[in-house]
């Protein structure tokens, strides 16, 4: 392993300055159990809509295993490349995480050689990622991104110039760590999508999610030949509002594909708290350098604990008259309602919602135990197609966001310590579920 380290330094130390000294892996905590984890965390198996099962346990498939160069990719549209996401904050690398020499946003040529992991130009959620990640455990990490802004599944998939830098760029890897005798893997695929195919009203956006991710983990395994998975990890677009419209269907479909993907698709949270940019769509830096932690909490849920990552999510929906309780998986319990960070929301970002033309109003929307809320309405519903909602309904032309965006109140109690000071509790995703 000595003589592995040593040859991975020098080739870093060609290409970047003669300070720069690669720190040993046996310098930085082995566990893979990170600190602050929540080792306790069980997902719940039960499912609000039976149509979208999801599978009890852990898939074994995610056990853990070490590897001297983990790789992780970047795909999507302009905030996975940390559009308006200036000026960069990243421009030091505090332990052995690596880019290409072409950038975070590394291209499809040019893939020559390793350097420690900076952002330039823009910030990205890359290095934020992999240094939390890296604080914690042995894991050196390299990333590279191929996203393209402003673009749709259709421009991004297999088959696409996208598509193929980042095949190239697991090609390059793999070549570069096999000429030094490093051991290489592909850990996943970050994804940070979803926004054109909101314009485009792409109804099929949960069945391509789907077909994204098997396209990346059989193409990545022709490769490298390696056996771990290759998953997809991701977030719910945020933003519709400001493209003038009150509702989309992307934030379901990206749920739906999640919960019915086996462990595969990860959908780490939804984005309505995290700081946007004054354009409404992109985050600021800050934004991007937050949302790589949240990556990070469920990165290494999934591949360092070898555990299934849950968001904070509805599991079951049940209706007493006219009360209704909706059961969530919660990361860290307890559930709270928080109007401080993310600005109230009516009836905490809850909507009750029916085909009889005039449904109950919200009477009270109150917390019922350390996983669950419960919803009193006005009068018990007659009409067919109940469904409750949340974070749902916003107000179109307005920014994305904590303060004006689709949003709502409610937070588990995630107490995991940011090294830039941000509080990483775990938000509510979108949904609409049906009241059963």
């Amino acid at each position: 392993m000595a003589r592995r380290l040593s040859i991975l330094a020098a080739m870093c130390l060609s290409a970047c300055s003669d300070e720069y000294q690669l720190p040993p892996l046996e310098a930085v905590d082995a566990s893979l159990t990170p600190p602050g984890a929540d080792a306790s965390f069980d997902a719940q198996p039960d499912v609000a809509d039976a149509a979208r099962p999801v599978e009890a346990g852990v898939d074994a498939a995610f056990a853990p295993s070490k590897f001297d160069v983990n790789h992780l990719l970047g795909t999507g549209q302009s905030l996975s490349v940390g559009y308006a996401g200036t000026p960069t904050l990243s421009t030091t690398q505090p332990f052995d995480n690596l880019r290409f020499v072409t950038g975070v946003i590394a291209g499809g040529s040019g893939l020559t050689s390793f350097v420690p992991l900076t952002e330039a130009g823009t910030e990205t959620l890359s290095s934020s990622l992999a240094n939390f990640v890296r604080a914690g455990a042995a894991h050196r990490m390299l990333v590279s991104a191929h996203g393209v802004s402003g673009i749709a599944y259709s421009g991004i998939k297999k088959g696409t110039t996208a598509y193929a830098n980042g095949l190239a760029q697991v090609s390059a890897a793999k070549a570069l760590c096999t000429s030094q005798k490093l051991t290489y893997v592909v850990r996943g695929v970050t994804n940070v999508h979803g926004e054109s195919d909101h314009l485009a009203g792409n109804t099929a956006y949960a069945s391509n999610l789907a077909q994204w991710q098997q396209d990346y983990e059989t193409d990545v395994r022709a490769i490298t030949a390696q056996t771990e998975p290759v998953p997809m990890f991701h977030t719910q677009m945020s933003s519709w509002t400001k493209y003038g419209q009150a509702t989309s269907a992307i934030p379901a479909q990206q749920l739906m594909a999640t919960v019915g993907s086996g462990g595969k698709l990860v959908l780490v949270g939804a984005k309505y708290h995290l700081p946007y940019a004054p354009d409404g769509v992109h985050l600021t830096n800050q934004g991007y350098r937050q949302m790589g932690e949240d990556y990070a909490k469920a990165y290494r849920r999934v591949v360092l604990e070898g555990q299934r990552w849950e968001p904070l999510r509805p599991t079951s929906v049940t209706r007493n008259a006219n009360v209704i309780r909706i059961v969530f998986a919660v990361p860290s319990p307890p559930v709270a309602f928080d109007t401080s960070r993310v600005a109230p929301a009516a009836h905490m970002g809850f909507e009750y919602t029916d085909a009889s033309g005039s449904p109950p109003a919200i009477a009270s929307v109150a917390l019922d135990g350390p996983d669950a809320v419960k919803i009193v309405l006005a009068s018990t519903p007659t009409g067919a197609n109940k469904r409750v909602r949340y974070a749902f309904t916003g107000v179109p032309g307005a920014s994305a966001g904590p303060m004006t965006g689709p949003r709502g109140n409610l937070r588990d109690s995630d107490a995991t310590p940011s090294p830039h000071g941000y509080s990483l509790y775990n938000w509510a995703v979108h949904f609409d579920e049906a009241v059963q």
